[in-house]
């Protein structure tokens, strides 16, 4: 087989192996949509049934599973929300949003290890992102591990630059400053008020006298 034929064949394989596609899916994509609009009327409940019946019809629509995470953290359902986001990101494990989603019922359910490796999942799918390391960052503190704890909070002081979050990053800063102590904590403050101006317009008012 040469030619445009076979070339044909090869993308069709790909693409089916890229993206299951399941006979459930209209109906599933169906009860996703009526899931959307009970949510919007308050129904979370009812909201949460139309999801968990749309993954029963197409187990990898991704977007169910989505749309009902907010809903689980809402009413505080980790243990339902544990056993349907373990199953969606096995079957994608490319789904940043799951493990996110799954590191923080980890931390929500006081397991500290499932938790980092949760978000490290993430991380290495978005190692440009702040959030994974925020996560990280508390699940290593939780897990008493401080040096990879004072680590991530670091990572995450360091790619946070939304101006939305900056309580987050105060956050973060304060658990280097408790997490270390002195005498070491004195130099992550140092290098804040260096970084953020204040060494600078300090260098720019000091006047050196030499001897002559």
């Amino acid at each position: 087989m040469k030619g445009p034929r076979r070339a044909a064949l090869i993308a069709a394989v790909v693409a089916s192996l890229a993206e299951p596609v399941h006979a459930g899916r209209p109906q599933a994509q169906e009860l996703v949509a009526e899931g959307d609009a009970l949510a919007a009327a308050g129904d979370r409940d009812g909201a949460l049934a139309r999801y968990r019946a749309a993954v029963v019809e197409d187990p990898d629509l991704i977007v169910a599973y989505d749309h009902a995470v907010p809903l689980w953290f809402a009413t505080q359902r980790w243990d339902e929300a544990g056993r349907y986001l373990e199953r969606a990101t096995v079957r994608h494990p490319e789904w940043p949003g799951g493990w996110y989603a799954l590191g923080f019922v980890y931390r929500k359910t006081n397991r500290a290890d499932a938790a980092v490796a949760a978000y490290q999942e993430y991380a290495a799918l978005r190692p440009g992102e702040a959030a994974p390391w925020y996560g990280l960052a508390a699940s290593f503190e939780m897990a008493g591990d401080v040096t990879n704890a004072v680590r991530a909070w670091r990572r995450y002081r360091a790619l946070e630059r939304d101006a939305d979050r900056a309580l987050y990053r105060a956050e973060a800063e304060r658990a280097i400053d408790r997490l270390l102590g002195p005498p070491h904590g004195w130099r992550d403050a140092m290098r804040r008020w260096m970084t953020d101006g204040g060494g600078a317009a300090a260098a720019r008012r000091v006047t050196v006298a030499f001897p002559e």
